[in-house]
């Protein structure tokens, strides 16, 4: 055999060598870890289930259910949580996650505080169970580094789900501030929801005073492309009538942030339509204790607190399905990661069951997301996203907040 035949052959038999081992390693099956001896609390509203085993294999459940029932395979790692409670992780529906505390720190804001910023809530998040958030208006440049670097493993922490710039109108709802555009005309909003998905995002958020030509053509265009279209209900810039939320919903947006100002009619159109809503009530709640509410609403149009908890109260009535969602904007930042528990206690409050919370926190903001064949219940086949604390949270939320574990995608962080 001569040098040439010689090296084609040992360069033949390396490369079936390589794929050989490749092929193996590509079937080595992903370690399993088992969670056993918890009470589990699904998030699909069904009575908690005592003394379970919930077993994960890369980054999906495989099986949940009675420990007496489900087998843990040999070799799987075992974490014994007898007496402990399981839940799915929490979702946020309504962040901004890169909000500065005030607006004179915004004058001098840098993408990279910015992105810093969110970071750092995205950490305080998954040290307290929430594992998704919905991030509805922060810097383009600050949202796609933190994907990215998501997507490439450099950055380790919980499911963001991001808009990117919000939409509105030159003079609406936000112009001026970072993570806004501000264009007009049915054309424009078109251009600017296909300039938010070439970006990278998969929610939309319009904001308004918007016309009906203009929400209809963003709502359009996102559903064409595919995208989630949400829409900032009413405010200062309302117009009455019709409310702007009336406006979003004929357009026919699949959520409305807030519950502002509105007539039963308007309430009455969501319920037919199947829009969902986030009331984000301790915000508000906090808005008024401080009175930060703009003298317009109170003295002209006489907002009052009561006003949005009557809201809230007309809206479950008619099982408009809501989800949790903080929105704590300037000094309020300095409330999280509470802020979020609050509204989870303010549901409950208002007439919602411990039960009804928690599937607000969990299947619901799965729903809103559009994300619910993968997040919010815990059930084989979805994403393993859940969180272990000391306590029954059906007979007090205050043993939420703080948990001993969390799993996000199968990975398993202690705390």
């Amino acid at each position: 055999m001569n040098n040439r035949v010689r090296a084609w052959v040992v360069a033949v038999w390396f490369v079936g060598t390589l794929a050989v081992v490749s092929v193996a390693q590509e079937r080595a099956p992903e370690p399993i870890v088992a969670l056993v001896g918890a009470t589990l609390v699904d998030g699909t509203g069904a009575p908690p289930l005592a003394n379970t085993t919930v077993l994960i294999q890369g980054d999906r459940i495989t099986a949940v259910g009675s420990a007496t029932a489900i087998r843990v395979p040999p070799g799987a790692r075992t974490i014994h949580v007898t007496g402990k409670w399981i839940l799915p992780g929490f979702i946020d529906c309504h962040i901004h996650t890169a909000g500065v505390d005030d607006e004179l720190q915004e004058l001098a804001d840098t993408d990279s505080l910015a992105t810093l910023r969110s970071v750092h809530t995205l950490d305080m998040y998954l040290r307290s169970g929430v594992t998704a958030v919905r991030d509805l208006g922060s810097p383009v440049e600050s949202m796609q580094a933190i994907l990215a670097a998501q997507q490439s493993g450099h950055l380790d922490t919980i499911r963001l789900f991001a808009c990117g710039n919000l939409i509105t109108v030159t003079g609406g709802h936000g112009d001026g501030h970072r993570g806004v555009l501000a264009v007009d005309g049915p054309w424009a909003w078109r251009r600017a929801v296909r300039q938010m998905q070439k970006a990278g995002f998969g929610q939309i958020k319009i904001s308004p005073t918007f016309t009906l030509e203009e929400a209809a053509a963003a709502v359009d265009e996102a559903k064409t492309l595919g995208l989630r279209i949400t829409a900032h209900g009413g405010g200062v810039s309302d117009t009455t009538p019709p409310t702007m939320t009336r406006v979003a919903v004929e357009a026919g947006v699949q959520c409305v942030e807030h519950l502002n100002e509105m007539g039963d009619d308007v309430l009455d159109l969501m319920a037919e339509k199947g829009v969902y809503n986030v009331p984000t009530l301790s915000a508000y709640r906090e808005i008024y204790r401080t009175n930060k509410v703009p003298p317009v609403l109170v003295e002209k149009r006489h907002w009052t607190l009561s006003m949005h908890e009557a809201l809230f109260r007309k809206a479950r009535e008619r099982g408009i399905v809501m989800g949790i969602g903080t929105d704590g904007t300037g000094e309020m930042r300095k409330l999280y990661p509470g802020l979020y528990f609050s509204e989870l206690k303010y549901f409950a409050e208002l007439g919602a069951s411990p039960m009804e919370a928690i599937v607000a926190a969990t299947r619901n903001g799965a729903m809103i997301l559009g994300k619910a064949d993968e997040l919010g219940t815990l059930e084989p086949g979805k994403l393993a996203d859940l969180q272990v604390v000391a306590g029954d949270p059906i007979e007090g939320f205050d043993v939420l907040g703080k948990p001993e574990l969390v799993i996000v995608g199968g990975k398993v962080h202690r705390f």
